[in-house]
């Protein structure tokens, strides 16, 4: 279908398009398919001949309210989670280096044997490409500066791969939690990462389950939604009151939530009166 045809076929469905042009600019330029993971939740199945149509008095403009909403959140997301990065990398480095050097990566009683080889090769190709044009070749490479090519999945790999309990409990200390709560925690964040990062879909969509929740954390959230982006929004922000204890990013994203009343938040697993609770009044 043409992007015309695209509307028209919305519009046969029961979406109140009450800019027709405007609706034509968005459908070129975000595309018919992104958008539609953002109107399916107000599609109401009719017959099972008839298929979907779409919820009574919806309009086009509300679909693309979510999708600006989301495209914002993601930003404030991708920030957090950048923070979170480096944070990590350089505990994980410092650490390490004050175990086994400054080229600890390489000694690999430091580590896990069954994966060593393989994060061992996938972070020097990584190092390789990623480095800038002064840096060191890989053989002389401190563990400070490979810890700049790594991802975040990669960091969560080489976490647990840390064969000394204790290091991974001394850096999980760091952020008032045990290694095991952490290990989730880099887990499900580097997904997230990922998801950001290819500018997917936050709103009304189910994340990886097996999170686990620091102690400290599990009066704020919610244990009936735990696929949902609340549990992740409540342990970033207790992450950067952390690594930033100055900044303003959980009232960041509470003014983001605020600032689109009608953005349905259950739907991202938010328990009722979130916002009363002391976790985000401070």
């Amino acid at each position: 279908m043409t992007v015309s045809d695209q509307l028209n076929h919305l519009a046969g469905l029961g979406m109140v398009i009450p800019d027709r042009a405007w609706a034509v600019h968005c459908l070129r330029h975000i595309g018919y398919h992104r958008l539609s993971s953002y109107w399916r939740p107000f599609e109401v199945q009719s017959t099972a001949s008839s298929g979907p149509t779409f919820r009574e008095s919806i309009q086009f403009n509300d679909i693309v309210e979510h999708y600006v909403f989301d495209g914002r959140l993601r930003s404030t997301l991708a920030y957090a989670l950048g923070q979170i990065e480096v944070s990590a990398r350089a505990l994980w480095a410092d650490h390490l280096a004050h175990e086994g050097g400054a080229q600890a990566h390489l000694d690999p009683a430091l580590f896990t044997r069954e994966r060593y080889p393989q994060h061992l090769d996938d972070l020097k190709q990584s190092y390789r490409i990623t480095t800038e044009r002064n840096s060191p070749e890989w053989d002389d490479a401190t563990i400070w500066e490979v810890a700049e090519a790594m991802s975040f999945g990669r960091l969560s790999k080489w976490y647990n791969a840390i064969f000394l309990r204790r290091i991974r409990n001394a850096i999980a200390n760091q952020y008032g939690m045990n290694h095991v709560i952490l290990s989730s925690i880099l887990f499900n964040l580097a997904h997230l990462r990922n998801i950001c990062a290819h500018h997917g879909r936050l709103w009304n969509r189910n994340l990886y389950t097996g999170l686990r929740i620091p102690r400290a954390l599990a009066a704020y959230c919610s244990v009936e939604a735990t696929e949902g982006l609340y549990n992740r929004l409540v342990i970033i922000a207790f992450l950067m009151n952390v690594i930033d204890p100055r900044g303003s990013w959980k009232s960041e994203v509470a003014g983001l939530l605020e600032a689109h009343p009608t953005i349905d938040k259950s739907l991202m697993g938010f328990p009722v009166g979130w916002r009363e609770m002391d976790f985000w009044r401070d």
